[in-house]
């Protein structure tokens, strides 16, 4: 509060251009805070940048908002607050959206994969509560990541959000296919080749609920040619399973 004060008195005033250097002036410190390791201190510098851009007018939705929750959220992940981090993040990335931040744009990648890192230290913790949640357990890989993020992207889809499941989903598969290049044997190759199928057809799947189904029935095709390829029996849950979804868009 102090130092917002001094910047207020030499902007000479509150007005908008003044009220937004304060926020990125506190953001900054409570950066050069995190780094430092004062993490109490960092929270309560970001958080007074969130107020100062909210009362300036600029709105909840504004990307300045979303900048400074994303860096909330990344606090929230040093301090092992992992539900919280969540809340934080996806909020961030649903402003991002709604001011069309393309995918490919670096901080909403960034925001994403911490997302997915939250999410995965979540279910690696015995409680869940937004309260300090397991800071005493030990961060533990999984063995598999992209098996992990595909669970997350089932719970998203469950819940209805297909968006965010479209993207954990595609997380999901660049790991796998990243995974099968450096394969050398041909039956690992091939049931890499299968669950990258798998992924796929999620994918197709959430298209078709969204609508989209011309880019739905690109995704099936891709997936019918990747079974055949690995001579996948029909009688197999991943080609039965392809072959529901399919049935199910079609009758959409």
């Amino acid at each position: 509060l102090r130092i917002q004060k001094v910047l207020t008195m030499r902007c000479g005033g509150m007005n908008s251009n003044c009220t937004r250097e304060i926020a990125r002036v506190l953001g900054n410190l409570g950066e050069v805070q995190m780094l430092s390791g004062d993490l109490t201190s960092s929270l309560q510098s970001y958080l007074q940048s969130l107020d100062v851009l909210r009362s300036s007018g600029c709105g909840d939705e504004a990307i300045e908002v979303a900048l400074v929750l994303g860096a909330i959220g990344q606090l929230h992940m040093k301090r092992r607050c992992y539900a919280e981090a969540i809340v934080t993040l996806q909020h961030c990335i649903r402003i991002f959206d709604s001011n069309g931040v393309p995918d490919d744009n670096i901080r909403i990648k960034e925001t994403r994969s911490n997302l997915i890192d939250a999410e995965l230290a979540l279910k690696q913790n015995k409680t869940s509560t937004l309260a300090g949640q397991g800071r005493d357990s030990p961060d533990v890989g999984y063995d598999d990541r992209a098996l992990a993020v595909d669970e997350i992207a089932n719970t998203y889809k469950i819940k209805g959000d297909y968006s965010g499941a479209i993207w954990l989903y595609t997380e999901a598969l660049d790991i796998r296919r990243k995974r099968i290049k450096a394969l050398t044997e041909e039956a690992q190759k091939a049931c890499e080749s299968v669950d990258i199928g798998k992924t796929i057809c999620n994918i197709a799947q959430m298209r078709s609920l969204r609508g989209e189904f011309e880019a739905a029935s690109i995704l099936f095709d891709e997936v019918k040619h990747i079974y055949h390829a690995a001579r996948l029996p029909e009688e197999h849950p991943f080609y039965k399973d392809y072959l529901d979804q399919l049935s199910i868009m079609r009758k959409m």
